[in-house]
């Protein structure tokens, strides 16, 4: 990516500096704090101790493939020093479903081992999707991240966004449930033969909302659908896709799938693992706002 490039990006994603000052929404304001809450936890805690605390029972990590990850951790001894490794980061963007049962937060991220002399510092963007719990509390449901520079300390210190597209009404019930996430995990599968009728270019271009956002390993997120489309015809673009699970809100107008890609449909392991997050628009059609793809290590 030239410098060009880069630095318009980091203007598109970071906010204006007036639009800073403005208020988030009270549903959109409880996840952002909570998502500071965790990481400020983090801090004090340990990755392990806080991650316990403010992921939901069936909530998944992917890192490096998915898997439960309070059922990992209780089979894995802990740390003897639970903070020698500090790991932070901040929201920079976020939305949350009308019903406000659903959400993501997306922001930059940086480790540190203090126990290994001369451990270089970590830097990436980590993307997690949240669901509101029966007791009212906002639990992450995936939580996965990409690698990038220390680039990424341009966006410390920044006030949470709200994605463009937002809107915030009265919880209500509506089209959510299982049949609205059978039409995501559909939507997935046949991604492949979209792409294979209509063209890398042709099958995000039917897919992505005008003001999405992508996330790809050594890269700032690339915010727009124009700028998503640029990248993604030099042949980075996801291919075969194996959902593994999909959620949508009691509003039915946010849903998120996740699962394996390959990149060559005929390989017999999978390239990486892929969360997508997919939200109504105007016209009632379910569009991609973010997706992000980590490769499988």
């Amino acid at each position: 990516m030239n410098h060009l490039i880069s630095v318009m990006l980091i203007a598109l994603l970071l906010p204006a500096a007036g639009e800073q000052k403005k208020a988030l929404p009270p549903p959109l304001s409880t996840l952002v704090n909570t998502e500071r809450e965790f990481a400020s936890a983090s801090l004090r805690e340990g990755i392990r101790a806080s991650f316990m605390k403010y992921f939901a029972d069936d909530g998944v990590s992917i890192s490096p493939r998915p898997h439960l990850y309070k059922e990992t951790m209780l089979k894995t001894p802990p740390l003897a020093h639970p903070l020698a490794k500090t790991l932070y980061w901040e929201p920079i963007l976020a939305d949350v479903s009308s019903s406000g049962d659903l959400g993501y937060t997306m922001g930059p991220a940086s480790l540190k081992d203090s126990a290994k002399q001369n451990s270089p510092q970590w830097y990436g963007f980590y993307f997690t999707v949240w669901k509101m719990q029966d007791d009212g509390n906002w639990k992450v449901s995936v939580d996965v991240g990409t690698n990038s520079t220390n680039v990424v300390e341009k966006y410390f210190g920044q006030q949470t966004s709200p994605a463009i597209h937002a809107t915030f009404k009265t919880r209500v019930v509506a089209a959510g449930g299982k049949a609205a996430s059978g039409e995501l995990i559909a939507l997935d599968k046949a991604f492949l033969q979209t792409v294979t009728t209509g063209g890398v270019r042709g099958a995000y271009q039917k897919l992505l909302d005008v003001h999405a956002c992508a996330m790809r390993d050594g890269l700032v997120p690339i915010t727009g659908k124009d700028a998503i489309l640029a990248y993604l015809v030099k042949g980075t673009a996801l291919r075969s896709l194996e959902p593994m699970r999909a959620e949508v809100s009691q509003a039915g107008d946010m849903g998120y799938t996740y699962g394996a890609y390959r990149m060559n449909k005929n390989a017999n392991d999978p390239s990486g693992y892929y969360v997508r997050v997919w939200h109504k628009d105007a016209k009632r059609k379910w569009v991609i706002a973010v997706e992000v793809a980590t490769p499988a290590q």
